[in-house]
């Protein structure tokens, strides 16, 4: 991990890659929902002092100790909490008011160690909650838990949009649980220069591809760092739906799927089964079109 400097204001380049300060003026200047969209997260907790995240986390819950805050003891936590804020346009001098509203789950320990068990109280809990999507910037190679397998399903049926990263393995077949679930929106990772980041998993079970290498978000105690993974990749995504569903509150979670494989723009550097649809572009899911 690199410290890094956010540089004068201006987005990072995996925010500018796939369109989101097009799609803040875009949400800016029509009609948009009455309330943010609720966004379940379950990790290592988040750092809930951090000046850059205030107004912009809602009500969570520490599962690893009952009646604690949900705090970030690890980084990874706060790390994709700062990529959903900003790829939502937390920051952006356009909008008014937050698109999004993040609900940190903690189900991972200082050491990034978490149970099963854990992760479907986690879901379940979001459901409860009121939570309109979930972020899985996880995964495991385990071959199966009917419990979480059916917490998955259950989620989904229940009208939550759950996009997971697809893991790190590097290989073909190797697409981690819970992205390998079909209810899962499934997120390989590419590079700055539209390649497929090295580590990122391979398989039919990837949706789409978005930015996971060198990816500039917050770290805990304030400040910034660069981070790579799949677990970075996911939140570009959730925040891309977290906008779609601001203006159009009306979309299930089938129809924003749809709109996000629909206008996601395919990387000829990369193989099919290592980026599903393409690159996530949320500008062109906001319009609802493809450029031609």
């Amino acid at each position: 991990m690199v410290r890094v400097e956010y540089g004068n204001g201006r987005p990072p380049w995996h925010i500018r890659r796939t369109g989101f300060p097009t799609a803040w003026r875009q949400v800016a200047s029509r009609p948009t929902g009455e309330r943010p969209i609720r966004v379940g997260m379950l990790d290592s907790g988040v750092d809930l002092s951090h000046p850059l995240l205030k107004g912009h986390l809602g009500r969570g819950i520490n599962l690893l100790r009952e009646g604690e805050p949900p705090s970030d003891e690890n980084g990874h936590g706060t790390h994709v909490a700062g990529i959903i804020a900003l790829a939502g346009g937390a920051w952006a001098d356009c909008l008014r008011a937050p698109t999004l509203v993040i609900h940190p789950v903690k189900i991972f320990d200082q050491t990034g160690y978490g149970r099963i068990g854990d992760i479907v109280k986690g879901l379940y809990w979001c459901a409860e909650q009121g939570m309109e999507i979930i972020n899985l910037s996880f995964g495991t190679d385990m071959k199966t838990s009917r419990a979480l397998q059916r917490a998955i399903r259950d989620v989904e049926r229940a009208g939550l949009l759950l996009v997971g990263a697809a893991g790190n393995d590097g290989r073909e077949g190797s697409v981690d649980f819970p992205g390998r679930y079909s209810e899962v929106l499934a997120v390989s990772a590419c590079t700055r220069s539209d390649w497929l980041a090295p580590f990122s998993s391979m398989g039919e079970e990837i949706d789409m591809v978005a930015p996971g290498a060198g990816v500039i978000s917050l770290l805990p105690g304030g400040g910034f760092i660069r981070m790579s993974g799949t677990s970075m990749a996911a939140p570009h995504v959730t925040a891309a739906a977290a906008l779609l569903l601001s203006m159009e509150p009306h979309l299930l979670p089938a129809a924003v799927r749809a709109r996000l494989a629909a206008t996601a723009e395919w990387l000829p550097m990369v193989p099919g089964r290592a980026q599903g649809a393409g690159l996530l572009r949320a500008d062109r899911a906001l319009r609802g079109r493809v450029d031609r």
